[in-house]
């Protein structure tokens, strides 16, 4: 799996409060021995007694030393009097892991700093909940459109070279509205769904001459090969909260309609694109999950025979025969990172099996909104 993934999930993973059992259980390959009993945490096995936290650890970082799922890590502090807010823990400080009630906890030694005169001095900035200068280039660098916005936006025409492909070598020229001396952003468009499109941030570019009849601007930094038709748009750069409360949210399906990933399969850490947006009522933090459909199952007889739906005549036969639809079963816990009109963006923050583009979900039932 691609390091950037990793680095997604740490930065938006201490972003969650935690779910509960899904409505379409998950299946937990864990061993029983790292689980608590009756809850959902689940401990690492080398998990430390005591941390003392560093300079640069964020809850992610420190969470990870202790459970095997770290974007469970409100469950650490949830009924823990001493860290009411665990986002105020700072450099210095003590944790201690404890059980209570038969369930872990940390809790915490505050670190005080001394002046050589004596005096107590400030504590400096807390640990931070995540790095928003990480999750940035996977966010930031796609974005969702419209085909009616798409075919209004400023497009790249080209270099003097002529070449399909344009490296920056050369100035560029653009046709559409931008402003002299301003930057903007090239995107690639990678994938249509549907009535919209997927685009891929892939170069930034100065308008530096106004032609005639078009516009020059000179390349920065390209992080692919730009085309004749990339369009032109400024930085789209998302405000995400600092901190994103995970809930059931809105009561709406749909399905996975494309990913950020070149890959055919999708899984933990992934970041996909589904077909229900703001105007559907999803909200960043709402949690879904994946379901891979049941099998149906030819009944008559001794034997039951599963039904095979690459073979022509079990997909007609099941007009006729006794048939039964096993249930489905959940395979993603999917949270939503940013919204659209009519699309998001949610990232697989745990999964069980890997899933394709087309995939089923449904809302994730957590036990906050029982």
């Amino acid at each position: 799996m691609a390091t950037w993934r990793y680095q997604a999930i740490a930065v938006i993973g201490f972003l969650l409060i935690p779910s509960a059992t899904a409505s379409a259980p998950l299946q937990n390959e864990t061993s029983a021995t790292s689980m608590t009993s009756g809850d959902v945490i689940q401990l690492r096995e080398d998990a430390p007694r005591e941390y003392v936290v560093k300079k640069g650890d964020t809850l992610w970082d420190i969470s990870a030393l202790f459970l095997n799922d770290p974007w469970h890590w409100p469950e650490l502090w949830r009924l823990n009097d001493d860290i009411e807010n665990p986002h105020l823990i700072y450099p210095g400080d003590r944790l201690y892991l404890s059980w209570v009630n038969g369930r872990p906890q940390l809790s915490r030694k505050e670190f005080k700093s001394l002046t050589p005169e004596g005096v107590l001095a400030a504590k400096g900035n807390p640990v931070p909940t995540f790095d928003r200068a990480a999750l940035a280039p996977f966010i930031d660098g796609h974005h969702i459109v419209s085909a009616t916005e798409l075919a209004g936006m400023p497009r790249i025409l080209g270099d003097n070279r002529g070449a399909p492909r344009i490296n920056g070598m050369a100035p560029v020229y653009i046709d559409g509205t931008v402003e002299l001396n301003e930057k903007y952003r090239v995107f690639t468009p990678v994938d249509e769904i549907g009535n919209s499109f997927l685009l891929r941030d892939v170069a930034g570019v100065r308008v530096t001459y106004q032609h005639a009849d078009t516009i020059e601007g000179d390349l920065i930094k390209p992080k692919r090969e730009i085309r004749r038709g990339d369009v032109v748009l400024p930085p789209q750069e998302t405000k995400l909260p600092e901190i994103i409360v995970a809930s059931s949210g809105a009561p709406v399906d749909g399905f996975v309609v494309g990913s950020l990933g070149d890959a055919e399969k999708h899984g933990k850490y992934d970041i996909v694109v589904l077909d229900k947006g703001s105007m559907h009522g999803v909200a960043v933090g709402q949690m879904f999950q994946a379901l891979r459909p049941g099998v149906d199952v030819f009944t008559e007889g001794l034997k039951p025979e599963a039904a095979n739906l690459y073979k022509p005549y079990d997909d007609i036969s099941r007009k006729w025969r006794d048939t039964q639809r096993l249930p489905p079963r959940a395979t993603s816990e999917l949270l939503v990172i940013k919204t659209y009109s009519e699309m998001s963006m949610a990232i697989v923050v745990d999964a069980h099996e890997w899933f394709e583009v087309g995939v089923y979900f449904m809302p994730l039932q957590l036990a906050s909104d029982r």
